[in-house]
């Protein structure tokens, strides 16, 4: 089988579980919409990205209570169906190998990735555009980091960095790598058990653990969220995304050599 015809193939069979991406869309508008509120309250006036990328890291529907809530969850329970799918006899004898299988798994793990960023995304600024508008307070002096800051010449320096080009790429990139993470790590613990419910927990603790800030640096996936520190250093995040590759290939090497040796057919 060529490398096209399997990306077609499994570009094809993504597509097709439209019951599974119809459920996933209702429960990120639901969960995006909970968290944008969430984002939304306090006495100061916020703006489009506060309730997208909350400075402080945790808060809107794109920071680490979306990872919780959304992008775990969805991810393990939409690989779960993948899984089921494309190991079943038909497709295994289709794919004609664990490689091949493997690969296809592979590219489901990118697809997801894309069209989950793309809808947690649109969701957001749909949502967040209605509640409070579309204007990037970040860059007034009455918004959220200058009010933070107290300081005008420290936020004149990091204006450019926060402008709304800036900030799109880099939720983008951040978020697209973060969830292609994820997705690794999934495929990378389903070599080891077949309980997406066991697969959750442990993300859910990963997530959780890094969070707390006991290994002083990020290690999971607050190395997918956006706080102050990274609109003040671009280079954190370049550093954090260079990071989120490296272990995402780590994953798919390690996963990989698993699954050649897993017996799917007994």
């Amino acid at each position: 089988m060529k490398r096209f015809k399997l990306f077609r193939l499994s570009l094809r069979e993504i597509l097709s579980m439209k019951k599974a991406w119809l459920i996933a869309a209702v429960y990120c508008l639901l969960i995006l919409t909970i968290l944008t509120i969430i984002a939304n309250e306090g006495p100061s006036k916020k703006g489009i990205f506060d309730l997208i990328a909350d400075i402080g890291g945790t808060k809107g529907s794109t920071n680490h209570l979306m990872i919780y809530t959304v992008a775990i969850p969805v991810i393990v329970t939409f690989f779960n169906q993948v899984t089921e799918k494309f190991e079943s006899p038909l497709y295994v004898t289709t794919f004609g190998s664990r490689f091949r299988t493997w690969h296809a798994h592979v590219i489901c793990a990118f697809l997801l990735s894309f069209i989950l960023t793309c809808l947690i995304m649109l969701i957001s600024f749909l949502i967040g555009g209605t509640l409070v508008g579309m204007n990037n307070t970040w860059l007034n002096y009455s918004g959220s980091i200058a009010q933070l800051l107290h300081n005008k010449e420290t936020f004149q320096s990091i204006v450019p960095n926060v402008s709304v080009e800036h900030i799109i790429i880099s939720l983008l990139v951040t978020k697209f790598l973060g969830f292609l993470m994820i997705c690794f790590s999934v495929l990378f613990l389903k070599q080891l058990t077949n309980n997406s419910a066991i697969i959750m927990i442990i993300l859910i603790g990963l997530a959780a653990l890094d969070q707390t800030g006991v290994f002083r640096t990020p290690f999971y996936t607050l190395t997918t969220t956006l706080s102050i520190r990274n609109w003040l250093d671009p280079m954190i995040t370049i550093y954090h995304c260079i990071y989120l590759f490296v272990i995402t290939l780590l994953l798919y090497g390690t996963a990989g050599m698993l699954y050649e040796r897993k017996d799917f057919l007994s």
